[in-house]
This record gives structure tokens, C-alpha cells and sequence, in this order.
């Protein structure tokens, strides 16, 4: 996906051109019918445009009235919201296949099949059941909520305004996104609490959409740094989705508690890799202080504008 700011003076322009392509991209996504088998694919690809903007929005917060930023925000949590039962529920089954691959599925002496029926079975009634955080019934109506937030964000675009003009109007954001990411990697390992390493994964996608929206103050370092945060930001997500299977195995009935301590334990294992390999990068990639980060990445600016 194209996603990258101009280094031109015309940063509302180059901010309404983001959004108005993010967001029409999202409506083709979102007018499908909720049996259609691409419907896991299309909402997924919706939520992460969604999360793609909330991080434009942060970078460019300084330079927004207060109001606007709190408004779209606000509308931008709230489709991804609607959207979020269901591919939750895909998210498990998902992870437990790669946790139990097929071949274990088969061999293995425990009766590992129920569990999995267990919770396509509750993925296909996330489909159909309200889900009470957006205030709907199915997925046809969180398919329409979404749609009619996002429409109405689209109509509003052309009355935003920004107040700030060239480094200026990022360089708030961007720093206290990459120190708000600092401080939740310091706090993930201080604590090793599940909460905290999803927060820290959010503020580190919220980051690498930044150094995207900013590849062109130097491409090949920019898209390195990319690179990184991106891979940074799948094991956290990785991590993620394996305390979500935790959670999931110990809301199932009927099955042996000693098959979902097994499945935990295995979990636990792969959490402990994942958090390792994490450390390491979140280390080298938050070695700066956030002053000094955007310190730099003011004169990358000025270079490459001159």
C-alpha cells in the first residue's frame, strides 16, 4: 500500500490525498456480503487501514485542532471496533493451528480435535451473536456500521485544516510516539504482564507507520528501519494472538483440563521465544532518547529538502 508523505509544502494536501485513498479503499472492502469466503481477508485489510490512519492522525496531531484529531480518532477506533468479533475469533483458530499443526493434530494421543471444533464453533457464532462493544447484532450490521462511520469521516475531509506546515507539524508526533514506545518496551519487561506487551506492540505499529509515512527523508534507511519494526511488530503480534488462545482454551467446556494446560504450556513456550527475539530488537530500535530520535530525523528533513 502506498503510504508515504510528500517532502512538499503542501502537507494539508498531502494529509486529505492519505486519507481520502486509505478510506476509499476501505468502503470497496467493506461492501460485501457476510457469507462471502473473502470476508476474514477484506475485514482484516479494513482494521489494518484503520490502524494505518489512527497512526497518521497521531503523527499529525500537533498540527490538528484538538477537536478534529479527538472526532476522527474517535471514528477511526470506532469501525475497527465493530469489525473486531469475529476476526478475534478467526485469530484462534488461526493460532492453534500454529501451535497444533495438522500432522500433531492427527498423531497426537490427546483429544486435541474438540478443542478445535470448539472454537470454530464459537468463531461461527461471533458471526451471528451481538457484539456489545460496538452495539450490534451480526455481521451484516457491523459491516454497515462501519461503513457508514467511515463514509461520513470521508465527507468531512475536506473541511480538515492543519495549523502547522513543513517538520513542524510531525515533530510532536512523531517523537512522543516513539517515546510512548520506549517507555511500554522498558515497562513489557519491568512487568512481563500480557497487557503491557500488547500496549507496547500497539505504540511500536503506530512507529513503524511513521517511519513508512516518512521513507522518503532517505529510502534505504527508511525502508531497513521499516523492515524492523515490522518484524518486531509481528512477534509481539504473535505473542498477542497466543494470550488471546489462552484466554479462548479456558472459556471451553467439556474438554480435559489436562489437555489445556498442555496447549497452555505450549503456548507459554512459544510466548518466551517470541518475547526474546523481541527484546533484542525493541533494544536496537529504541536505543535513542525520543529528543535525540527526532532530533535526527529533523535534519534528515532538512536534507532532504534542500
Amino acid at each position: 500500500m502506498a503510504f508515504v508523505l510528500r517532502l512538499d509544502r503542501a502537507m494539508q494536501a498531502n494529509l486529505t490525498r492519505l486519507v481520502d485513498r486509505q478510506l476509499g479503499k476501505a468502503l470497496v472492502e467493506l461492501a460485501i456480503e457476510p457469507s462471502d469466503p473473502r470476508l476474514a481477508r477484506h475485514v482484516h485489510q479494513v482494521r489494518k487501514r484503520m490502524k494505518m490512519l489512527r497512526g497518521l492522525l497521531r503523527l499529525m496531531r500537533d498540527a490538528m485542532p484538538r477537536d478534529l484529531y479527538r472526532q476522527e480518532n474517535v471514528a477511526l477506533r470506532d469501525a475497527a471496533r465493530a469489525l473486531a468479533g469475529s476476526r478475534d475469533a478467526q485469530v484462534c483458530i488461526d493460532t492453534f493451528d500454529v501451535l497444533i499443526p495438522p500432522q500433531t493434530l492427527a498423531e497426537s494421543s490427546k483429544p486435541l480435535p474438540p478443542v478445535r471444533d470448539a472454537l470454530v464453533a464459537a468463531r461461527d457464532q461471533r458471526l451471528t451473536e451481538t457484539n456489545p462493544d460496538a452495539g450490534v447484532d451480526n455481521t451484516a450490521q457491523q459491516l454497515a456500521l462501519a461503513h457508514a462511520t467511515l463514509e461520513s469521516m470521508r465527507e468531512r475531509l475536506p473541511s480538515w485544516r492543519l495549523t502547522a506546515k513543513g517538520f513542524k507539524a510531525i515533530a510532536g508526533g512523531l517523537k512522543n510516539v516513539y517515546g510512548k514506545g520506549r517507555s511500554a518496551y522498558a515497562k513489557a519487561y519491568a512487568s512481563g504482564d500480557d497487557g503491557d506487551f500488547h500496549e507496547w506492540r500497539k505504540q511500536v505499529k503506530y512507529h513503524w507507520y511513521h517511519v513508512c509515512l516518512l521513507s522518503a527523508l532517505w529510502p534505504v534507511a527508511m525502508r531497513a528501519r521499516a523492515k524492523s519494526l515490522k518484524a518486531l511488530s509481528q512477534r509481539l503480534g504473535d505473542d498477542h494472538d497466543l494470550t488471546m488462545l489462552s484466554a479462548a482454551l479456558r472459556k471451553i467446556d467439556g474438554v480435559e483440563e489436562g489437555v489445556v494446560a498442555e496447549l497452555e504450556w505450549r503456548a507459554s513456550r512459544r510466548q518466551a521465544t517470541l518475547r526474546g527475539e523481541a527484546r533484542q530488537l525493541g533494544g536496537l530500535l529504541y536505543a535513542e532518547s525520543p529528543k535525540a530520535f527526532c532530533r535526527r530525523y529533523r535534519r534528515f528533513w532538512k536534507v532532504a529538502r534542500s
